[in-house]
């Protein structure tokens, strides 16, 4: 298991150049599954799960080239196969969103149960209702989802709680179905606009309601053709970055990022006392003086465009440097707090608590979690700042976790060890090598140091 040896305490200075979105990278290479053309993508992130989701695409037939750097060609073939390979399901979730493409085009599919971050219930059922609702129909067997459809046929589908990736496959089947589908409750993040312009290019008819964006209505297209296209930059790592610069009381400049896709992050960051300045949509700079205070604030996770769930961690750990209590509550996914065990070992002081714990009541439909369990879910952290973090040593659980324990180290006065980088490298590119260029000192090693 590879670590992270880590000396805290230094600012960190400098530019930062954001990578491609992991979360429209995967979905948008399924998306070579519905054509026989070739598509190239550009600014791809080169991290651990879009190599799983080409090794996925590559056993069902499509053919990868990289004439270069970030860029891929995807060459898919007259007839796919339609099993995804159980060790490579195992490895990613993003297996899932072959679902929709392989039904389109080949009217079957066989899904081992896929894996993916330890972060709460993510059902499929979403997913197959969805599917289902254009005539896709499916065997749920012990470790495997077989699905068969002759022909998806459009129909009105409906998610009552923001699905992302259920919208995604939604539309990845439509765009091929005869006829015109609606979806109602459509996720409304940029990763899926992002997904829905490269299908668009490919000649997908696909628009939302001018009145009420959260419908989408597709006309069904007998076929789709090649398309060039370049991700959008990920939102995720830019608030990473940003973080780690107000952390360390550093100075560091982003670029390459959409900056209106930030708009919430940027109205709490603004309220604890954060300094940053918008130089044009695409550069963003943050920083904080060494005497600088932070102020609690209360932020509540929410579907786009409100405040981003993979946002809460590193948000998290910020609010233990402001001057006071903070509340956080989180309201996407019921069990993502597993990393606050190893961020109370550099002295972070956060505790859970039900809603009826901090006086607030409790209705499992305004959580986008299915919950149906008869005792409450502890949804609420209280954040108790200011807290001088200290070196600890620390074991990653999961993807976003594992970035905020790395921040909490480079925050932390001492000397930290951070195991199982190999979550890191799943999301983030060149995570090391970035940081290190902002001046942190960070050094990977293969064993433990003691």
């Amino acid at each position: 298991m590879a670590k992270y040896l880590i000396e805290g305490g230094i600012p960190l200075k400098g530019k930062v150049r954001i990578s491609g979105a992991k979360n429209a990278a995967i979905k948008e290479i399924a998306a070579s599954l519905l054509t026989t053309e070739a598509i190239t993508l550009t600014n791809v992130p080169e991290i651990a799960d879009v190599a799983v989701d080409l090794e996925i695409v590559k056993a069902l037939g499509v053919a990868v080239s990289k004439p270069q750097a970030n860029t891929l060609v995807l060459h898919p073939p007259q007839k796919l196969q339609t099993t995804i390979p159980a060790p490579l399901s195992g490895k990613s979730r993003a297996a899932i969103i072959t679902m929709g493409p392989l039904l389109a085009r080949e009217g079957e599919v066989v899904l081992p149960t896929p894996g993916g971050c330890p972060i709460g219930e993510r059902p499929l059922d979403r997913h197959l209702s969805a599917l289902e609702s254009l005539g896709a129909r499916f065997e749920v067997g012990e470790g495997t989802i077989k699905g068969q459809a002759p022909k998806l046929v459009g129909g009105r589908i409906i998610f009552k709680k923001n699905t992302v990736m259920g919208t995604e496959n939604a539309i990845l089947a439509a765009v091929l179905a005869q006829g015109e589908t609606e979806i109602v409750g459509a996720a409304l993040e940029p990763e899926v606009d992002d997904l829905i312009l490269l299908l668009t290019k490919m000649g997908a008819q696909i628009r939302r309601d001018p009145t009420n964006p959260s419908i989408l209505r597709i006309e069904g297209v007998q076929n789709l053709s090649g398309a060039s296209h370049m991700i959008l930059p990920d939102r995720i790592e830019a608030v990473t970055f940003a973080v780690a610069a107000a952390l360390t009381k550093g100075d560091v400049t982003l670029t390459n990022l959409e900056v209106s896709h930030l708009t919430a992050f940027l109205a709490k960051l603004e309220k604890v006392g954060v300094r940053y300045a918008i130089e044009n949509q695409e550069t963003l700079r943050v920083g904080a003086e060494e005497e600088a205070k932070f102020s609690p604030v209360d932020i509540t996770t929410a579907p786009h465009p409100g405040f981003m769930t993979d946002w809460q961690q590193p948000f998290t750990l910020l609010l233990t440097k402001a001057q006071g209590e903070s509340l956080v509550h989180e309201t996407v996914y019921e069990n993502r707090w597993g990393y606050l065990s190893e961020l109370r070992k550099f002295g972070a002081r956060v505790k859970l608590y039900t809603p009826s714990e901090v006086g607030k009541p409790f209705d499992p439909e305004e959580y986008n979690f299915d919950w149906r369990k008869k005792v409450e879910p502890k949804v609420y952290a209280k954040v108790f700042g200011p807290i001088l973090l200290t070196e600890a040593k620390v074991k990653i659980g999961d993807l976003r976790a594992g970035a905020t324990l790395v921040l909490a180290a480079l925050a932390a006065k001492g000397k930290s060890e951070v195991s199982g980088v190999e979550h890191i490298e799943r999301g983030y590119e060149c995570f090391e090598e970035k940081l290190t260029s902002l001046g942190a000192l960070i050094k990977k090693s293969a064993r433990s140091v003691r």
